[in-house]
């Protein structure tokens, strides 16, 4: 079973530092560069690089990626990625100050730890390098914005699916998930919020460490515990995998009400079979797409607040960008698994 990114991102702090940082270019990147120590001014000599730790993660490469060589093109910019081939967080950071080093016209970076990336972005930002986060945020950082899923959102989708799908019907709840992680528990007081209102009985989350052989035993042993079950809801990529082959062994397929996060063909195909319920999926496009935008349209701002925003501390973009979310259930499953095989 391949690990997911969150899966290793629990791995991540045990990494040894050092790790090589790799970076790839998009198709269309042309090889002249500015000054040096000077920022591009032209557009068609602009570079925007993505950064994150485990960059070439399959993810990464299936959505994320394709996005941002796209909105390159679109503006006739350079768009490029950095970062180490594992979850390596000394490495991550290594990533970003040596990419401000180069001085691009912008910069993503993944947040994969809130805490140690603080100081590097806080030093890119210093040296005139703008940088917003993508996916995952640092909000303590001087970043200038975060472009990605409003976690909060995504849970009361999933309790709204919840309720809709146990047509009043009511009972307990369990929840699995990585929950010492905040988007976790972001998503868990959301579906609270919509659950608790609709007469459910929501029990403590229970962690699956995002691994789909640990949701699986979790979801076996809520099964079994707790006659008054009527629903599980899965806050990990791999809850929702986990949860439907419990429920399946279990002969209790079409019986629970199932939500979770994520779409991935696994997803998909046990949704289409009617294992699981309702999958919550983010649009992950968007991150890179409007990463590059934003520090696009920072770059090149024609508002003005003040009469030298810079040096007023004035932003001319968002300070943050909902991407939103969907949801997928066997009434419109077959667009999702079109092309798919």
């Amino acid at each position: 079973m391949k690990p997911t990114r969150r899966d290793l991102l629990v791995l991540g702090g045990g990494m040894a530092a050092g790790a090589a940082v790799s970076t790839w270019l998009s198709p269309e990147r042309r090889t002249r560069r500015g000054a040096a120590g000077a920022a591009v001014v032209s557009s068609g000599d602009e570079e925007y690089v993505w950064v994150s730790a485990n960059a070439n993660l399959a993810l990464f490469t299936g959505r994320d990626h394709p996005a941002l060589y796209k909105i390159g093109k679109e503006l006739g910019v350079q768009v490029s990625i950095a970062g180490p081939n594992t979850v390596d967080i000394p490495g991550l950071v290594a990533a970003i100050e040596q990419t401000a080093a180069r001085r691009p016209a912008g910069m993503m970076v993944v947040g994969w730890d809130s805490h140690a990336l603080i100081p590097a972005i806080n030093k890119a930002m210093e040296s005139g390098v703008p940088v917003v986060c993508v996916d995952a945020d640092v909000p303590e950082s001087k970043r200038l914005s975060f472009i990605g899923t409003d976690w909060t959102e995504l849970g009361v989708r999933q309790g709204e699916a919840m309720v809709k799908q146990l047509q009043g019907r009511r009972g307990e709840v369990g929840l699995l998930g990585m929950v010492e992680q905040s988007i976790d528990q972001q998503a868990v007081e959301g579906f609270r919020s919509v659950a608790l209102k609709a007469g459910l009985t929501v029990l403590e989350p229970q962690q699956d460490h995002g691994n789909q052989a640990e949701a699986t035993r979790v979801a076996s042993a809520l099964l079994q515990a707790r006659p008054n079950l009527v629903g599980l809801a899965g806050f990990d990529s791999e809850s929702g995998p986990g949860m439907g082959l419990a429920v399946r062994e279990a002969g209790r397929a079409g019986k629970l009400v199932l939500t979770c996060v994520e779409t991935t063909d696994q997803h998909l195909r046990l949704l289409k079979e009617g294992v699981l319920t309702a999958c919550i999926g983010q649009k992950r496009e968007l991150f890179t797409y409007y990463g590059v935008k934003a520090l696009y349209e920072y770059v090149h701002a024609s508002l003005q607040t003040t009469a030298d925003d810079r040096r007023a501390g004035v932003s001319p973009i968002p300070v943050n960008y909902s991407t939103g979310t969907y949801t997928v259930t066997r009434d419109n499953v077959d667009f999702f698994l079109k092309g798919k095989g």
